[in-house]
């Protein structure tokens, strides 16, 4: 989020630390599991906070910076000069101050408006691929990924990092949609921009103003519901300003139309990784939480919570994984556990973790340190192929990963084929 604000370069707003304060508490309430106190909660927001306020410190001064009179005045001195010159020997400003008036007052405040709307555009394509329909089929089709892929560093990301993996996968795929540059969103938007500002040149005409001033305040008014155009810009363009009224609207709308080329050609160029860095929307977020929702793993197997969006007061999960893939090992033999959480919370066992304070705890009565997860119990449910051939392939290099032993892998497992594993996978999601 700070990153996201730095990279617009405007000034700091109290509600930033809002924004942030309000992002801690949302995470914290999703994870009651971890057992904090209020002394806690103050300590992380003071440290994150504080990490922020540092960023937006800077951000804060580049933007005094940028926006210093005197900084501002010596960067103009020289466009001041010329006009002075311009004025005194009476010499027509009409094409410099149409040129002008489109590179650092329309132009700018054109890419701004396509930036703004290319997010949801993004977006919207992306859901069109039968990848990204569904939340069942976006499910089903990172896990397949993952198993073509038949790596295990991307397993235990998708495991232990599950969002952060996620919103990476959905990132990739971005790029691997637009990386050709055969859609062209930009388009529609600049065109529409365009539009609006010829639109905006030709009543300004009508208004009579008199001056090129009050012609071109006539123009941004107009504008103003669409573009948003810099008004630092707009005082350094009217000073010191001799064109005709009518050459200069001539010449305006030729400029505008040499404008959208050069903008075009830009877009056409530049490659998606840089236009996303440029986006108001963050498609891979957007796009994260309409598929994903909440984000919450079962606090056993880590299997994602299948509820739709973020209002659900509970979890669940249909298919659960073996516990070892969740870091659950025996403590007696330190061996990854094998068993699925359906299971487990129909059996006398008993758990223990930070949340029960490394206390035992009957799995039946799991709802007492998890209230937010349902977990049917059913002793006949066993893990799908697809998790047991993970579980089974990758078993040592769990175990590595999680201090723990591997564990005792029913021979079964072991005959499991990555096509085995497919099809039970296919089965998992497409039979609901």
């Amino acid at each position: 989020m700070v990153s996201e604000q730095m990279k617009r370069k405007s000034n700091y707003h109290d509600t930033y630390i809002d924004e942030i304060l309000n992002m801690i508490d949302g995470r914290l309430q999703n994870n009651q599991e971890v057992g904090t106190d209020i002394t806690f909660e103050v300590s992380l927001k003071q440290h994150i906070c504080a990490d922020a306020a540092r960023r937006f410190q800077k951000m804060h001064q580049d933007f005094l910076h940028e926006k210093d009179p005197y900084r501002c005045l010596n960067k103009n001195k020289g466009k001041f000069l010329a006009d002075f010159k311009d004025v005194f020997h009476n010499v027509d400003q009409c094409q410099k101050k149409a040129e002008e008036f489109t590179d650092i007052c329309l132009k700018p405040a054109v890419e701004d408006y396509v930036n703004r709307s290319l997010g949801p555009d993004i977006i919207g394509e992306m859901r069109t691929s039968e990848q990204f329909s569904t939340r069942m089929i976006f499910q089903y089709s990172v896990l397949l990924d993952l198993l073509s892929e038949d790596d295990f560093k991307n397993y235990q990301s998708f495991i232990c990092s599950y969002e952060n993996f996620v919103k990476e996968w959905i990132l990739n795929k971005i790029l691997e949609r637009f990386s050709n540059g055969s859609t062209m969103f930009e388009e529609p938007h600049l065109q529409s921009c365009i539009c609006s500002v010829n639109n905006a040149i030709q009543k300004a005409k009508t208004e009579k103003s008199g001056n090129v001033k009050s012609f071109v305040e006539d123009v941004c008014q107009e504008l103003g519901d669409k573009l948003v155009i810099s008004q630092d810009a707009l005082g350094a363009f009217v000073i010191l300003n001799n064109a005709n009224q009518e050459q200069f609207a001539h010449r305006l709308t030729e400029c505008v139309k040499e404008m959208a080329q050069t903008l075009r050609e830009k877009f056409k160029k530049t490659d998606i990784q840089t236009k996303l860095q440029s986006l108001h929307v963050n498609p891979q977020n957007e796009l994260f939480n309409t598929l994903i929702g909440c984000g919450k793993q079962c606090p056993f197997c880590k299997a994602p919570c299948e509820a739709g969006g973020t209002g659900h007061t509970e979890h669940f999960a249909s298919l659960h994984r073996p516990e070892g893939l969740g870091t659950y090992r025996w403590s007696d033999t330190e061996k990854l556990c094998i068993d699925i959480c359906s299971s487990s919370v129909n059996s006398d066992s008993s758990f223990r973790c930070s949340a029960t304070k490394d206390q035992w705890h009957p799995f039946k009565q799991y709802k007492e340190i998890y209230p937010d997860w349902k977990i049917p119990p059913d002793a006949s449910l066993q893990a799908s192929d697809y998790w047991k051939y993970v579980l089974a392939k990758f078993n040592k290099e769990f175990a590595a990963a999680y201090h723990a032993k591997p564990a005792d892998i029913p021979a079964a497992w072991k005959e499991i084929t990555p096509e085995q594993a497919e099809a039970s996978l296919k089965e998992s999601f497409y039979s609901k």
